[in-house]
């Protein structure tokens, strides 16, 4: 459903749409009241709707990815992320590292991507939400909320599109639906859901590929740069179902089963290969067959909960897996000539040659047996242990298996010095996922070989009147890919990522609200990528500095207007991994930046109805600069652009 917003039409619309879906009773607010920086709990990511705050995200969290790495839990549980999970099941995310994961059972190296579903709902009603994002794109949501039988059946779900447009042209249009029917009866809860969503339209993005010493030219904004003919698509469907059970007095039952895939039913890559000292690129172009990936995950676990004294234990043996299938190659490739970088093509359509696709499958698996205990107001201990199982077979030409049978670990320990303050330090041993090779790759969006990675943190939380100032120090290693002398993406090391982060939120006052995060990192690569000079002592794309600021200030402006600024600085990352001679062996460089958002929200009502506005003016002055998506891969960054936000509760 698309609601329009025009100047003077803002107030009727919402008052039509009103009138035509009569909803008896005033429901809790929903969308109305979503705002992510006062949501949040520190400021190592949170996102709300589609708003989005703090330092961390979903694939960044202390230089590596979390999603990528497989450690995303729904309501807890483990869920083998391939297509996104949709708003309209999704209330919220959080970035879980440090003490925010300290209550968590078997902590992953790379942080945790913890979704939470929308609960039960008490009321009849519906929210409605229009977005006008960039460069006059927009998204529409419609949600539901219906109890059937109160307090025992509901339903929750809606419907979505999105039609989006970025810098570089990149123009994709989809939409799709959800439903979860939740049942509550006797202390257990079982709630399936499904979710298709579809990609009927959609340009690949245009990359450049650089080998020397200099910067391509950054391309005028919103010119794309590739085929007007060209039209990818997509479908993706997640499906699963939770059960959380009260089994007797202490012992309770948590487990999922899930579905999450996607078809490429059209699928294109448009590679531009800057020649070492000019202005010229060869224009690759690249058709991909119909490729499938999909994958079946779950988890259950049994925790036992009892007390001795002030201890409160919590015992927890489980079982988690997935089953993952991997479809890539078979490419058409069409060599389209050299022209200068930034002129439009022209190329005409080329017949395409597929060849078979490669398969490759993986299968994970872990028995898991945990401990957490707690004295209120002296600390917590979390140790969780994990005999893995993993089998991987890769048919690319020629059939290669990979099999590991690894122990790992996890081990952290909470101290409360004061009511005020707090220790921690902790470890973790994981096998984490290592994603796909990139589209420019020889063996391109092959299935990566999980590795183990490890991790050793600690931390200082201090909580005063409103809010809180953590700073915590980690470490982490894993194997390191990049590009080998016949381009294909393969391990060449390890990485190394060793940092501080600190977080800074809380409400000052009565009117102004604070998120202001930070990481300090020192990466470096090792191993025999760097002893051979195929990469340097910085891996690809990952800055030693990123910062952000979030404010928001209540007025009495109109009840409640609310200015909010954003400030955010990225710092240098290496382009390639490979050093350059004419650079004195030192990498190629992208200069850090710094982008301001300004913006207003305001909430309001409509009769009884509650209402949200919110405009923002992103990148303010208009920063223009390369984002590093792969070794040697650049992409453009988002230039100056706004956005337009009205939601309301029914």
């Amino acid at each position: 459903m698309r609601v329009s917003i025009k100047a003077n039409g803002s107030v009727r619309t919402l008052a039509t749409l009103a009138a035509m879906l009569a909803v008896s009773g005033q429901a809790h607010a929903q969308r109305a009241s979503e705002n992510a920086v006062t949501n949040a709990d520190d400021a190592f990511g949170t996102s709300v709707g589609t708003e989005s705050t703090g330092i961390y995200s979903e694939n960044d969290a202390r230089g590596f990815s979390p999603k990528k790495a497989g450690n995303v839990r729904i309501d807890g549980i483990y869920f083998d992320q391939v297509s996104n999970i949709s708003g309209r099941l999704r209330e919220s995310t959080a970035i879980r590292v440090g003490f925010a994961s300290a209550d968590y059972p078997f902590h992953a190296p790379t942080g945790i991507v913890d979704i939470k579903f929308r609960p039960m709902p008490t009321e009849l009603g519906t929210s409605l939400a229009f977005n006008r994002t960039a460069f006059w794109g927009s998204i529409g949501e419609w949600d539901l909320r219906v109890p059937i039988v109160e307090g025992h059946v509901a339903l929750t779900g809606g419907l979505a599109y999105a039609d989006m447009r970025q810098t570089d042209g990149v123009h994709t249009f989809s939409w799709g639906y959800s439903i979860r029917p939740i049942f509550r009866f006797g202390g257990v809860e079982i709630s399936p859901f499904y979710h298709q969503g579809y990609f009927p339209k959609g340009k690949p993005q245009p990359l450049a590929v650089v080998s020397g010493d200099t910067l391509p030219k950054l391309p005028p904004a919103r010119r794309y740069l590739g085929e007007t003919w060209i039209n990818a698509g997509f479908d993706n469907q997640t499906r699963g179902v939770t059960v959380k059970a009260a089994i007797a007095s202490g012992l309770s039952l948590r487990g999922g089963l899930f579905y999450s895939g996607g078809a490429r039913l059209a699928s294109f890559g448009d590679i531009f290969v800057i020649q070492p000292g000019s202005d010229q690129a060869r224009h690759i172009f690249i058709a991909d067959p119909h490729q499938d990936v999909h994958s079946t995950s779950g988890e259950v676990q049994l925790a036992y909960r009892f007390s001795s004294g002030r201890w409160q234990h919590r015992l927890i043996a489980g079982y988690r897996g997935c089953n993952r299938y991997t479809e890539s190659g078979g490419s058409s490739f069409h060599d389209f000539g050299v022209d200068t970088f930034g002129n439009l093509s022209t190329a005409s359509q080329p017949t395409y040659k597929f060849t078979p696709v490669n398969a490759g499958r993986v299968k994970q698996s872990s028995l898991l047996l945990g401990y957490t205990g707690k004295v209120e107001g002296l600390g917590t201990l979390n140790l969780g242990l994990q005999k893995a199982r993993y089998r991987a077979t890769v048919n690319n030409n020629i059939e290669k298996a990979v099999r590991d049978d690894p122990w790992l670990y996890n081990a952290s320990l909470g101290i409360g010095v004061s009511p005020q303050i707090s220790l921690y330090i902790g470890t973790e041993k994981g096998l984490e996922d290592s994603g796909t090779a990139p589209e420019n790759a020889a063996n391109s969006n092959e299935q990566l070989p999980s590795t183990r990675s490890t991790q050793y943190e600690g931390g200082l939380r201090w909580k005063f009147h409103g809010g809180q100032l953590v700073v915590s120090a980690f470490q982490i290693t894993k194997p390191y890919f990049a590009f080998d002398a016949a381009n294909t993406f393969v391990e060449l090391g390890s990485v190394r990522h060793r940092g501080v982060e600190t977080s800074l939120s809380g409400h000052f006052g009565k009117r102004l609200s604070l998120l202001a995060g930070a990481v300090m990192m020192q990466p470096r690569v090792s191993g025999a990528g760097l002893a051979s000079g195929l990469t340097g002592e910085r891996p690809a794309g990952t800055p030693s500095i990123y910062a952000k600021i979030d404010a928001n200030y209540r007025t009495d402006i109109f009840g409640g207007l609310t200015p909010t600024a954003s400030i955010t600085y990225t710092g240098s990352r290496a382009v390639g991994s490979k050093p350059q001679a004419t650079l004195g062996g030192r990498q190629l460089m992208v200069p850090g930046y710094a982008t301001v958002d300004l913006g207003v929200r305001q909430q309001f009502k409509i009769g009884a109805i509650p209402v949200s506005f919110r405009f923002v003016l992103q990148n303010v002055f208009d920063a223009a600069t390369w984002k590093v998506v792969a070794a040697n891969t650049l992409s453009i960054e988002e230039r100056r652009r706004f956005t337009l936000s009205l939601a309301a509760d029914f």
